[in-house]
């Protein structure tokens, strides 16, 4: 009898092994793949002969005083559902496509403003460029800004290039609104700064998990559009720095990130490269 047990049970062992046994190396198997995935990863680089970019930090450091995107307007401002007709397009127009951008030392900085929220404030603390002079703030907007504010903020001195990345607080709010405050601040700094290069920057996408009701990265892609539109290409250039920090499916790689809409401060050292690539002459 105790046979018989023993071989009801050694039966019984060998059909559990059978059975589970294929689930026990496919599991092997995706774990190796996963370390092979992961050791094999690289961080976004600019020149990819000969990679720069820093390894994204372990404590997850973001810009002081990190801001969600809010809405700065009024209810009356606030944004309807993006039109699908006439979409405008962030291609570089055809008789502009010419254009060559050239490689610049942090000497071409010594001149430059950036106007900017906290993804600038982020450059400012944590990039390379500490040449460079800085208007920006948590929270700041488009809608925030007028000539006689930028009449302030350019103090009287003679800037060579104006870099402006503003919008992600204001992705909630209505397009045509936002838009007309954005002219407003070219408008003011083609005026007080009339031989100054203007970069117009596209906004910084949010990871996947960050999009919430009106903050989403089509509506992001939408107002980068629309800005672009500004860039005549002479004095005024649109810049998107998306492609290196984004997924392939146009959102921002949460390895970049630590809250899904500022990168890590490592990558501002990265972002800051990527500058000196699209500069163009002085003029």
């Amino acid at each position: 009898m105790n046979k018989m047990k023993q071989c009801i049970y050694t039966v019984i062992l060998l059909l559990t092994c059978l059975v589970a046994s294929p689930k026990i190396y496919k599991q092997i198997w995706d774990n190796s793949q996963e370390k092979k995935k992961a050791e094999n990863y690289k961080p976004p680089v600019i020149d990819l002969s000969s990679p720069q970019a820093s390894q994204p930090q372990t404590d997850g450091t973001q810009p002081s005083g990190g801001e969600n995107p809010t809405d700065t307007t009024s209810d009356s401002q606030q944004s309807t559902e993006i039109s699908t007709d006439a979409q405008p397009s962030t291609e570089v127009p055809s008789e502009y496509q010419q254009i060559t951008y050239v490689q610049s030392d942090p000497s071409y900085f010594d001149d430059a403003l950036f106007i900017g929220d906290s993804r600038t404030v982020g450059i400012r603390d944590y990039g390379t460029l500490k040449n460079a002079t800085y208007f920006c703030d948590v929270g700041l907007a488009a809608s925030k800004l007028d000539r006689d504010s930028i009449a302030s903020i350019v103090g009287g001195k003679t800037f060579g290039k104006i870099y402006i990345m503003l919008g992600i607080n204001e992705v909630g709010n209505d397009f045509e609104f936002t838009v007309s405050k954005f002219r407003t601040v070219i408008d003011a700094v083609r005026e007080l700064q009339p031989d100054a290069t203007i970069y117009l920057l596209a906004n910084l996408h949010v990871t996947s998990a960050a999009q919430q009701a009106g903050i989403t990265n089509e509506r992001i892609d939408y107002l980068n559009s629309r800005i672009s539109e500004f860039a005549d290409y002479e004095k005024i250039f649109y810049l998107d720095i998306n492609p290196v920090f984004d997924d392939g499916n146009g959102n921002l790689r949460p390895d970049c990130t630590g809250d899904g809409i500022h990168v890590y401060a490592s990558y501002y050292k990265t972002w800051c490269e990527w500058f000196g690539m699209y500069t163009v002459p002085n003029t």
